[in-house]
């Protein structure tokens, strides 16, 4: 096993041997730093950051460790056999993850958490993984998008894009519910509220079963376009690592991926304001862009629906940057791409339509058509060339 520094944040039985008192894992990782002793300083950083979270927010109640035990094998036993192992990897980092990511948010700006934040990035090497639903008691896999719908009292309806399958899942009124969305997959929410929700690849949303507070809040990693339901009396606010957006009955698109150093809110319709770590407050009108880098904020005109037509099947593109356009691919469908050396797309733009067709084929000769490239498919990887 070669595993280096940070790298064991990105180990499922790492995070599951701080997080209980497994004795199995305890003489797991005793043989491991025995068998490689040339690594003992760096699992030690790694416990030490890793109690820093702990000492950040409250210890994970019994509750919290049973969801996690449950969202375990709950998704295990749906998965087909043939599945099974490399699902238990997938639902342990994903539950784990959900409670370790999420747990920052009630901190929210804490330098000392920046360290985990930055590596458990749920959805990253998910290969065709389901979509998982953390609720108060429940936790559920699901192998196609879903619609999920939370009522007044908390329940919650999720359909499967694919037929007519329905699950009910029953809330309480102080639950925080985790959405796992990986890559390849996106799924749509409606909250209690009434406030509505695209979510897309490779993102986590937490929200509440229902807002009961004298305000509204939802916390997100990776991107959605949100239509927030107006309502004077409760604010509404999303979190994400590095800003804070607070809503005034309004349509806009968030992005916050932590693989992607640029960030931004863009503004449909309405007011929203955006406030970062340093405090600094900027306000946005529609048709903007605001974008976050370093620390800094650059301010733009937009033609929103270049930001926004992802939740409708397609993406507009204007002069967009090669290689941003796959890197968006690459998170939409789940792939990778291998670029030839003699080929630069440091100068290559796109202007055109791509309609997101589950034909990647499709969708490729229209990138190679706008990027004037070539292309050759293996399964998952695909391959750029003139």
């Amino acid at each position: 096993m070669d595993i280096k520094g940070k790298d064991f944040f990105q180990d499922e039985k790492f995070i599951l041997w701080r997080l209980t008192d497994d004795k199995e894992l305890e003489g797991y990782w005793q043989t491991f730093l025995k068998n490689n002793p040339s690594l003992s300083a760096d699992m030690e950083e790694a416990i030490r950051q890793f109690s820093k979270i702990q000492i950040n927010k409250e210890a994970l109640t019994d509750l919290e460790y049973a969801r996690l035990r449950n969202c375990i094998q709950t998704s295990v036993a749906q998965t087909k056999k043939r599945r099974i192992y490399r699902f238990i990897a997938y639902a342990t980092a994903a539950c784990v993850a959900c409670i370790l990511v999420f747990s920052l948010f009630y901190n929210q700006f804490q330098p000392d958490t920046t360290f985990l934040a930055q590596n458990i990035i749920v959805g990253e090497n998910l290969d065709e993984e389901d979509i998982c639903l953390i609720t108060d008691s429940t936790s559920t896999s699901f192998s196609n998008d879903i619609h999920v719908q939370v009522d007044k009292s908390g329940k919650t309806t999720v359909k499967e894009s694919e037929g007519t399958k329905s699950t009910v899942l029953e809330g309480g009124k102080t639950a925080m519910n985790k959405l796992v969305v990986p890559y390849g997959k996106r799924s749509q929410l409606e909250l209690s509220d009434g406030t509505k929700v695209w979510v897309n690849s490779g993102s986590v949303l937490e929200f509440p079963s229902v807002f009961t507070n004298d305000m509204r809040s939802i916390n997100l990693i990776g991107e959605m376009y949100i239509e927030v339901m107006p309502d004077s009396k409760k604010p509404f606010y999303v979190n994400t690592s590095d800003f804070r957006v607070k809503v005034h009955g309004t349509k806009f698109n968030i992005s916050a991926y932590h693989d992607n150093g640029v960030q931004s809110v863009v503004l449909v319709e309405g007011s929203v304001s955006v406030k970062t770590q340093s405090k600094e407050e900027a306000f946005l009108a529609p048709n903007e862009m605001l974008t976050y880098l370093n620390n800094q904020w650059d301010r733009k005109t937009v033609d929103v629906t270049q930001y926004v037509s992802w939740k409708d099947g397609y993406v507009l593109l204007d002069h967009t940057p090669i290689n941003i356009v796959l890197q968006w691919m690459e998170r939409y469908y789940n792939l990778s791409f291998k670029i030839n050396s003699d080929v630069n797309l440091t100068t290559k733009t796109c202007t055109g339509k791509i309609y997101l067709s589950d034909d990647l084929d499709d969708v490729m000769k229209t990138v190679s058509l706008l990027s004037s490239t070539k292309y050759t498919r293996q399964e998952k990887t695909i391959y750029i060339q003139y």
